[in-house]
């Protein structure tokens, strides 16, 4: 040892540091930090480390600067109380000593450590658990050596793990971090193959089932429920089994679960499909592997005038979901996100299913393609034929129709983000999302108003610029009006009541008759920025889903008189059938009810008598209750849309996490419908797919009703004949539907007879598209 350290370690406050150096030269343990503060937890067998801890030539570890650095700590170990749902309920994650605190940074920094001389791996873990952090994007760099990895993380709950290898010599091991935002890091283990064992089972692994599932104590009380009952597999012919695995092809509205066996019809399949210029089509291809297979890829061939590049291959996640929205304790292995992937390790016996979607060009001519699903990996290669027919028809959207949704909108978050970066996520998060809607058909989104109650003056206070930036994107997108306007009525009730009125108004009091007044004062306000500004229809929407009860019913009458005394029309998310809100009729013009009730009949005698509309926010296919009724969401945006007589279908919502958003099973509530990539690109559902795949069905049917009118106004003998067939085939569609309120699994069509009704539909286009000349 040096003189001069020798020297320091005789001197008060080296010794501690000294002695874990000397440690580390000495072995080539595991080398294991958990960053925080000096009062958060540390992972059992960790050293803490903190902002303070400064590199020096005697230390064993330590930040090259303390410039920048600061520690976040959220601990969550225990149920949190929800004041609007009055209880107590799990909180948004379960932290350990590792997620729960973090040291974050705004400027390249590097963790130093010494290590004996040799080869290493790394393992770090980035995130934070801080929700201040809310609207924080970070965008960063870790570097190892000269390996580096990019890092992006939208807000908390969230944690990347990241793997280096590395090369140790005389100098210190450096792990730095290069920030595009911010950064942050909870903790980094170092360690050389003979600690491989060690490291891996005793720490990574607990530390990720903890983090990406549950903490050991919560995990005990969860229950898995069992897969659907499944046939008996086939026998595997020679040939699958000398590959390794048998490749089947099952309807893509049929959910196939981790277990799910092969019908022997579905074995060597051919998939054949038909689509017109500009529309999504739907395929899916299932591989059962026999033995465990490693670098599972898909490829698709080009379809005549469909590039490869306009098909999209995705892999089916499964997911563990539970079997309702707010349901503990209980959930299932599901198919649901449909994820990128360049290749997969498949285990044996659990099916891999890959997802296809092919975008026609808007100017592909018709005709029939064939090409090729190519599956490959290491134990073998399958190839399976695609016919492709390309119709000649031209499809059309119907005016008088909108297809909206809920939306928790990222520019709420970008007007709150610290820096241009996590700005420019978001702005870009939410254009991506909207090119995403409305490439599913969804043209239309809920949106809301910020603003304080009226000051002494009678002055409200409106973040106009936000609302308007927030429209504007919704018109460079093509989106329709109405447009659905949440207005802060709540917080006027608090100014004057001096309490919130709580989830479905529980516990709701009589306010003051100011508040009404205040309740017009504002939605004047609003409409008058409304007609200035030039902006679409405000449908405005005072309170969410009212309770029953005397005392709510009563409040919401004085709500909507006060918002109709503006001369505005009102929107309500109600039940219309239920006789509690009877009294709400005359102060409601539009009826937003999760099932489609009442029944077509009332609907279309009220909107023709009152001028009343009735919208539909299905969310029994949104994910809410369910991840899995692919078929039932096809029903409700196609036939069963066209069968209600609702003008609109509005369900909650785009995307809803409460933690981690891929945890379904964290939070209060479970995390549904579509994800984000790490850089907000939108990552599909397999229940979004089937909105679109009603949707089209809808447009279907539009299109030949508008082709049967022209052909009765023709003249020409022959169209009128066609329309006349035409008519009679679209009646035998209508009477094949088997109405229902909700149309989620029972009885609905098969998934294959939902292309026989939709070809039915074609058919008829065609037929009377010849007759008319074109």
């Amino acid at each position: 040892m040096c003189p001069t350290l020798w020297s320091r370690l005789r001197r008060p406050g080296y010794v501690t540091g000294c002695v874990l150096l000397l440690a580390v030269v000495a072995t080539a343990a595991p080398l294991r930090f958990d960053f925080g503060t000096n009062d958060s937890q540390v992972w059992t067998g960790f050293t803490r480390a903190t902002p303070a801890n400064v590199w020096a030539s005697d230390a064993a570890f330590g930040w090259r600067s303390a410039a920048g650095l600061s520690a976040k700590v959220r601990a969550y170990t225990a149920p949190v109380h929800d004041a609007r749902r009055g209880s107590d309920q799990p909180p948004p994650m379960w932290t350990n000593p590792i997620t729960e605190d973090a040291i974050v940074g705004t400027a390249e920094n590097a963790f130093l450590l010494r290590a004996p001389p040799g080869e290493y791996q790394l393992y770090v873990v980035c995130g934070t658990s801080d929700p201040s952090m809310r609207s924080q994007f970070f965008d960063f760099t870790v570097q190892v050596g000269g390996e580096q990895q990019r890092v992006q993380i939208d807000g908390p709950y969230q944690f990347r793990t990241l793997r280096f290898r590395a090369k140790v010599g005389n100098e210190p091991l450096a792990v730095t971090f290069s920030p595009r935002s911010k950064w942050a890091v909870n903790a980094i283990v170092a360690w050389t193959g003979a600690d491989a064992k060690e490291v891996e089972t005793g720490i990574i692994t607990p530390f990720e089932e903890w983090t990406f599932r549950l903490p050991p104590v919560e995990w005990a009380k969860w229950q898995l429920e069992a897969e659907p009952p499944t046939g008996p597999t086939p026998t595997p012919s020679a040939a699958d089994q000398k590959r390794g695995f048998v490749v089947y092809g099952r309807h893509y509205l049929e959910c196939v679960y981790p277990h799910s066996r092969p019908r022997e019809e579905e074995l060597n399949p051919e998939l054949k499909l038909f689509a017109s210029p500009g529309e999504h089509a739907t395929t899916a291809v299932t591989v059962l592997p026999l033995v465990d297979i490693a670098g599972a890829k898909v490829a698709v061939s080009a379809l005549g005038p469909v590039p490869a590049k306009e098909i999209d291959v995705r892999h089916v996640r499964f997911m563990r979901a539970r079997p309702n929205y707010t349901t503990l304790y209980r959930y299932r292995w599901v198919p649901d996100v449909l994820e990128r992937f360049e290749q997969l390790e498949l285990k044996a016996g659990e099916n891999g299913r890959f997802w296809i979607t092919i975008r026609v060009p808007d100017d592909a001519p018709a005709g029939n393609y064939r090409g090729t699903v190519t599956f490959t990996c290491s134990t073998g290669t399958a190839s399976i034929p695609v016919q492709l027919r390309i119709l000649p028809i031209r499809l059309r959207d119907d005016p008088e129709k909108i297809f909206g949704i809920y939306y928790r909108h990222p520019y709420d978050q970008m007007g709150a983000a610290p820096d241009e970066v996590s700005k420019e996520y978001f702005r870009r998060k939410a254009d991506r999302e909207h090119a995403d809607m409305v490439a599913h058909g969804t043209r239309n989104v809920v949106l809301s108003v910020s603003a304080r109650p009226a000051d002494a003056t009678g002055k409200f206070s409106f973040n106009w610029e936000l609302l308007a930036a927030k429209l504007e994107l919704g018109k460079k997108h093509g989106f329709v009006a109405p447009v659905v306007l949440g207005v802060p009525t709540e917080s006027i009730y608090e100014k004057h009541v001096g309490e919130r009125p709580g989830s479905h108004l529980r516990g709701v009091k009589p306010p003051p008759p100011a508040f009404a007044a205040e309740v017009t004062a504002m939605v004047r306000a609003i409409e008058a920025e409304r007609v200035r500004r030039g902006w679409p229809e405000f449908l405005y929407y005072p309170i969410d889903e009212p309770g029953t009860d005397a005392a709510s019913i009563s409040f919401m009458v004085t709500v909507l008189k006060a918002c109709k005394a503006a001369g505005i029309r009102t929107y309500v998310t109600a039940d219309p059938t239920r006789e509690q809100f009877q009294p709400l009729r005359p102060h409601i013009d539009v009826w937003s009810t999760q099932p489609f009730a009442p029944e077509r009949e009332v609907v279309l005698a009220d909107s023709k008598a009152r001028g009343v509309e009735y919208w539909c926010y299905p969310n029994h296919v949104n994910g809410e209750n369910d991840h899995t009724p692919v078929a039932g969401a096809r029903m409700t945006y196609g036939f069963g849309f066209w069968r209600s007589g609702f003008r609109t279908l509005i369900p909650w919502i785009y995307q809803s996490s409460t933690g981690n958003p891929f945890n379904y099973l964290d939070g209060a509530s479970m995390d549904f419908f579509n994800r984000s990539e790490p850089d907000g690109t939108p990552v599909p559902v397999a229940m979004w797919e089937g909105y679109r795949a009603g949707y089209n069905d809808y447009r279907y049917v539009y299109t030949l009703e508008q082709l049967i009118a022209e052909a009765k106004r023709s003249g020409k003998p022959a169209a009128q004949e066609a329309a006349k067939a035409a008519e009679q085939e679209l009646r035998n569609v209508w009477n094949a539907i088997r109405v229902q309120p909700k149309y989620k699994y029972d009885d609905l069509w098969s998934p294959e007879e939902f292309d026989v009704y939709r070809w039915l539909v074609a058919r008829q286009i065609l037929a009377i598209q010849s007759a008319l000349g074109r």
